[in-house]
């Protein structure tokens, strides 16, 4: 039945949040979904709440001739199914958004890194010192601010033996980017998007992704708030 599928994934979420929050057994389940810190949970906290009134009326209103009277539908046990997989086993940042994480540094002339923005389509790209760790990041607003700089009043911009360090102190907000290890799911790193929005009023440039999340280690790939958000439309 329907109604003994939904009640087993119910009770193995509820499980779940009660080990992941150190909830004493009496704890309702609402409860454990509005004061979860799990990504997950958050995102999906209206969804749960609706499942668990539809667990309430399954357990607590008497059955008519020994059937429950809310039994679910074969969609609505798909559903508890596929937040109880997000809920323990959540997409990881890798290896979907592993890339090779094209940059420059200080030195290095910016027509070799212009070109390749044309060809990948990319809006950003890293700044490395000499150990190859991130020092700030450049983007597309950036150059333009350059570039309306160095326009000649005939119209016309020289770009030629031009180094990377010409733009850096252009940059409008500095180090505005986050670093996330290889274990950070998809929507923990949405959330920091999310949080850095709603604290700061602007959006976050980039998260880079290492082994455990420090600057210091080798770059295993890069998030946008557009690549994330376009992820989780599709989890």
């Amino acid at each position: 039945m329907n109604s003994e599928d939904f009640l087993d994934y119910y009770n193995k979420i509820d499980l779940y949040l009660r080990k992941a929050g150190g909830h004493d057994p009496e704890v309702t389940f609402a409860q454990k979904v509005k004061t979860s810190r799990n990504a997950v949970v958050k995102s999906y906290k209206n969804e749960l709440l609706s499942l668990g009134e539809l667990r309430n009326a399954i357990v607590h209103y008497p059955k008519i001739k020994n059937k429950v009277i809310a039994e679910p539908h074969e969609e609505v046990v798909v559903q508890i199914k596929d937040l109880y997989e997000k809920i323990t086993n959540p997409i990881k940042v890798i290896p979907d958004f592993q890339c090779e994480v094209l940059g420059a540094q200080e030195d290095d002339f910016i027509n070799n890194i212009l070109l390749e923005m044309g060809k990948r389509s990319f809006s950003q790209f890293p700044v490395f010192d000499k150990k190859g760790v991130v020092i700030e990041v450049i983007s597309t607003n950036t150059i333009a601010r350059w570039l309306s700089s160095q326009l000649e009043s005939n119209g016309t911009i020289i770009v030629e033996k031009v180094k990377i360090k010409a733009l850096m102190d252009l940059i409008e907000f500095r180090e505005n980017y986050k670093y996330i290890s290889r274990n950070t799911s998809i929507y923990a790193a949405y959330d920091l998007f999310i949080e850095h929005i709603n604290t700061f009023k602007r959006n976050l440039d980039v998260l880079f992704i290492t082994a455990t999340g420090k600057k210091e280690e080798k770059l295993l790939g890069i998030v946008t708030i557009e690549d994330i958000a376009a992820k989780m439309k599709m989890s």
